[in-house]
């Protein structure tokens, strides 16, 4: 499974992480509720210009919140970017703790803040330190504007 498909995968999750309704995360990348909708619920197939503007629109997000979205950091790396650097059972046990957690920051009974800390503290303690330092990793003489991800590069070169 490639990074497009993880992140099919794992979108409701991590737009609940931002915080975002379906219709708010769909105005940011440019598409409607229903497009959202559809991802999510996996009846249509993420694209790699969707990828991109979803990944963009995620880093501009991390960029200017940087202290409640640690755990979306923590996320995209242990179910997107990197997730072979991870145990099984330790993704597992993170998915099932985000599940629970995220869905209170739409609803209005915690902060983004607040869960972002618990779920940090949720990696930290199944041993995933490398999420919570996950820095952008940019090949020599590259430079991206705003600090863009490797992520960017990978889908550029990557040719589906």
């Amino acid at each position: 499974m490639d990074e497009i498909e993880r992140l099919q995968e794992h979108l409701l999750l991590i737009r609940r992480a931002v915080g975002w309704t379906a219709e708010e995360f769909g105005d940011r990348i440019g598409v409607t509720r229903q497009t959202i909708n559809n991802l999510e619920a996996k009846r249509n197939k993420l694209n790699k210009t969707q990828y991109i503007a979803i990944r963009a629109v995620l880093d501009a997000e991390m960029a200017a919140s940087p202290d409640d979205t640690e755990m979306l950091k923590c996320l995209l790396d242990v179910f997107i970017d990197n997730p072979d650097k991870y145990e099984a059972k330790d993704r597992e046990e993170l998915l099932e703790k985000a599940n629970m957690l995220t869905p209170s920051i739409l609803a209005g009974t915690t902060s983004r803040a607040a869960v972002s800390k618990e779920l940090v503290g949720a990696a930290g303690a199944l041993g995933m330190a490398a999420a919570l330092m996950a820095v952008p990793v940019i090949g020599p003489g590259l430079a991206i504007a705003g600090g863009t991800s490797a992520w960017l590069l990978k889908a550029l070169k990557n040719k589906k």
